[in-house]
């Protein structure tokens, strides 16, 4: 790697191998935010199967997540209706979460649709994962994931990281350029950011499971 790094320079004054690696970075970040997104909503799913599994449905889980169950998943259900139009497909997918979304309201030992939960709006930004956190009843937003890795960084800073990335994620896929490309080192600082934070996400979950399954 050290070889790699001493030589990168000799090798960049070449325009070809110049904009290639330009490309390299910014897709690097698009693929980033892309899985941190899928994170999220394999996480909510994730979650919510580890309740089932424990016997833990709507009634257990109370009003809070009920509210979210019924105003997000009717967004999510809109969403889905929309796509099925517009390419002409049949309603099946709606159709089949619009069973998902009544049962817990006809059986309170269903669950609640996950999606409800992971509403991303296709850019998890500080905002979108604090909703997150408080949709499933995770209280202390940005500081209690600071808290869940050791204080690694301060709630101020993973919010402003995680910003940062969604606005150079948003600018490099809806222009395919951006005004800075980022440099390797900050690439890197970026992909170590966002597994610390899939970690933090992980460890509040979990205990947020024990917290509700305990006797």
């Amino acid at each position: 790697m050290s070889r790699i790094q001493a030589e990168a320079p000799h090798a960049l004054r070449d325009k070809a191998v110049f904009d290639q690696h330009n490309t390299i970075q910014l897709g690097a970040v698009v693929l980033l935010s892309g899985f941190l997104e899928s994170f999220l909503r394999s996480a909510c799913e994730s979650y919510f199967a580890e309740l089932a599994s424990k016997g833990f449905g709507m009634r257990s889980l109370g009003d809070e997540y009920l509210k979210v169950h019924l105003r997000e998943g009717a967004g999510h259900l809109a969403d889905l209706v929309k796509r099925e139009s517009k390419r002409k497909n049949s309603l099946s997918d709606s159709s089949a979460f619009v069973r998902r979304l009544v049962a817990p309201i006809s059986d309170a030992t269903k669950s609640p649709v996950w999606e409800a939960f992971a509403r991303t709006q296709g850019n998890p930004s500080a905002e979108v994962v604090k909703s997150i956190l408080q949709g499933l009843d995770i209280k202390g937003g940005f500081s209690a994931l600071d808290t869940a890795i050791g204080n690694k960084y301060s709630a101020a800073t993973m919010a402003q990281l995680l910003n940062n990335l969604n606005d150079l994620r948003n600018e490099c896929a809806h222009t395919g350029t951006t005004t800075n490309v980022p440099q390797p080192s900050t690439i890197n600082d970026l992909v170590q950011f966002t597994r610390l934070l899939a970690l933090a996400i992980c460890r509040l979950l979990d205990r947020k499971v024990t917290e509700l399954t305990s006797p």
